[in-house]
């Protein structure tokens, strides 16, 4: 079966053989590769469905799931302690047509705040799970200091793409995750299916070993994901810049009154995102469960 039934192709892809272990050319090191290189699928908005029916067993989004990962990034020459909190929230927002689920980010550095994301994403009919865009501010000694990674849809010349495919395969080839440019952007490829892997909070079987990177750098590191649990760890390669290790320490369901609480900050964050990029969000709908 085609793991990309409802995506169609419209670039011509080469077929790469990868392993978790060991470097080569096919590891994907800064030059190696080009937007031809990659899977891309056109966007219908008529293939999409509601996320919160969250049928992606690796990338659940069902509001109100909250992953704690920890471990380091390097700051500087330094490994500080670091901490990501990750909530799905019940925000929806309409992108290019389609309704996408907000899941807001929440990074501390040594204690202290460093980032707070939003990314949405958005389900089709198959499966795939679609990146929709995103919203990411900074801070320094808790004040917001800055923006980045601010674009939503096709606004401004970006191009969604599938965050995690329905059926992951190591038979399929490297995809678009976002593209950003004509020829920048992020991907993502299968390097093993069927792992077992132990982090903190628990041991799990079958678990899904990704890729991802920028296009013409497809090693920045390894994610991997348990069924019906989504991301346990995050493991650095060589194009990484910061380094981030972050392994599963707690996984829960929020209560009502948290998921509540965790969709302020995202209602919060969008506030924000009008004010420093009105181009992309001033006009566009948004709406909580």
């Amino acid at each position: 079966m085609n793991a990309w039934r409802s995506a169609r192709p419209v670039l011509a892809v080469t077929l790469l053989a990868v392993t978790v272990a060991g470097c080569s050319k096919s590891d994907g090191g800064a030059g190696e590769r080009s937007l031809a290189d990659y899977h891309r699928t056109s966007f219908d908005p008529a293939d999409f469905v509601d996320p919160a029916t969250s049928t992606n067993t690796w990338l659940p989004l069902r509001p109100g799931m909250q992953w704690v990962r920890e471990g380091t990034t390097q700051i500087g020459s330094r490994d500080v302690p670091h901490q990501v909190i990750s909530t799905m929230t019940d925000v929806i927002r309409t992108v290019d047509g389609v309704p996408a689920v907000a899941m807001l980010d929440q990074d501390t550095d040594a204690g202290e705040i460093a980032e707070a994301s939003i990314d949405y994403f958005a389900l089709d009919r198959t499966g795939n799970v679609w990146y929709m865009g995103s919203y990411t501010a900074q801070y320094s000694n808790g004040k917001f200091t800055n923006n980045e990674d601010a674009w939503l849809g096709h606004s401004g010349g970006s191009e969604p793409g599938i965050q995690m495919p329905a059926k992951p395969a190591t038979s399929m080839p490297p995809w678009i995750e976002t593209l950003v440019t004509a020829d920048s952007g992020t991907a993502g490829q299968v390097v093993q299916t069927g792992a077992h892997k132990c982090v903190q909070f628990a041991c799990y079987d079958n678990v899904l070993v990704v890729r991802e990177g920028e296009i013409g750098a497809l090693d920045n590191e390894y994610k991997y994901y348990a069924p019906d649990v989504g991301q346990i760890l995050n493991s650095p390669r060589p194009q990484s810049q910061h380094k981030d290790q972050e392994s599963l320490v707690n996984l829960t369901q929020l209560s009502p009154a948290g998921l509540t609480e965790m969709s302020n900050v995202v209602l919060q964050l969008e506030d924000r995102a009008r004010e420093t990029n009105p181009d992309l969000f001033a006009g566009s709908s948004t709406r909580a469960r």
